[in-house]
């Protein structure tokens, strides 16, 4: 069981590439950006170290069975709905994104509304399912496609064309003070423990969370290949002008032998799939978040014919994303994703510390 909580930061971690991560650090490379990485990395672990050991205390139970046991319920309501619009906006961004980028790279000719109304139908579809089932899709999915990503960042890493003076470089601004933008998106690659807040419902009693100590070694991995090899391939100034980064970076190796030359096309690929999963995933969650301040609506983690209330709010979720979009431009998307991460560090922060509070209270009284 232990594989859940790992698929799920694998997930988010991966993702960051998608997310405009890379992007927002590089683009403080001389103003703290290292500096706040190394201060992301600490908090990212100490939030999963807390969040994780807080729902050990509460099996089989998520965040919004946790709160209504101790919270009134005109409290957590509201809760619950700002919960699930984070959840909603993180994903929606990253399919958006993907939209936009399957339109510049793929077939320019292509509305990204069109392209975007497809991706939404089989998300929403998907974020329909039970949990259960919305899990086992994250572990086949991953399991597919994470040898992929490993072997493109192998041979990212592994490159001639890698410069790592320009690495070295930019990593001598360890001293620089860090800045907050910097270290709210940093956070993003560890707050796959997040997605725990559901599927901790899976989880049988007597359920302990192991290896966590993966958590930072990982994470500060991920984090740092995602900011230091576009710098390395594109130089510490030129790799500025990109907002895409990741992709044009795919695009600058090739594979020698294969019948896929160009390693972007695999990158797009594989980002496709993980856009897909991560977008369903949260949007289940989210789904989760409103139907629990329903009280007449019985939790299930599994369940044999799908509940209207699950198409509906999906649903809505898959339109508000078209309209996003369309009100939406890169440059106002990747602005919008600053101040959002900003907002969901310190939102993330309050939980954790409100469940960690809760389970010591659920400790004492046991």
């Amino acid at each position: 069981m232990t594989r859940y909580f790992f698929y799920n930061f694998f997930l988010t971690s991966f993702v960051n590439l998608m997310l405009y991560v890379p992007h927002i650090l590089i683009e403080h490379r001389y103003s703290g950006a290292v500096s706040s990485m190394l201060i992301s990395g600490a908090t990212g672990t100490l939030l999963t170290y807390a969040y994780t050991a807080a729902l050990a205390h509460f099996p089989g139970m998520g965040l919004p069975e946790i709160l209504r046991a101790y919270w009134p319920r005109w409290l957590v309501s509201p809760i619950m709905v700002y919960v699930a619009i984070i959840c909603f906006v993180s994903s929606t961004i990253v399919v958006a994104a993907f939209a936009i980028m399957i339109n510049r790279f793929f077939n320019p000719e292509l509305n990204p509304l069109v392209i975007l109304c497809l991706l939404v139908i089989a998300c929403g579809y998907a974020a329909s399912r039970s949990t259960l089932s919305v899990q086992h899709i994250i572990e086949v999915g991953l399991l597919l496609n994470a040898p992929i990503i490993f072997f493109v960042l192998f041979k990212m890493v592994r490159s001639p064309q890698l410069n790592w003076d320009a690495i070295h470089t930019v990593a001598n601004f360890v001293m620089v003070r860090p800045e907050l933008g910097s270290i709210a998106a940093g956070v993003f690659v560890f707050t796959g423990f997040f997605n725990l807040s559901i599927f901790n419902r899976l989880l049988p009693p007597n359920f302990s969370y192991t290896y966590r100590w993966l958590v930072p070694i990982f994470g500060m991995i991920i984090l740092s290949i995602s900011f230091f090899v576009p710098i390395g391939f594109h130089g510490t100034e030129a790799v500025d002008e990109y907002l895409y980064v990741w992709s044009m970076t795919a695009d600058s190796i090739t594979l020698q032998y294969g019948f896929i030359e160009r390693v972007l096309f695999l990158f797009l690929i594989v980002y496709l799939n993980l856009s897909l999963i991560y977008t369903m995933s949260c949007w289940h969650q989210a789904m989760e978040f409103i139907k629990s301040c329903f009280p007449k609506l019985k939790m299930a983690t599994d369940f044999e014919e799908t509940p209207v209330i699950n198409y509906m709010i999906c649903g809505v979720f898959a339109v508000a994303a078209v309209i996003y979009l369309f009100f939406s431009d890169e440059r106002l998307e990747f602005m919008f994703t600053r101040y959002w991460l900003t907002a969901m560090l310190f939102s993330y922060i309050a939980i954790v510390i409100s469940v960690f509070m809760l389970s010591r209270k659920e400790r004492k009284s046991a």
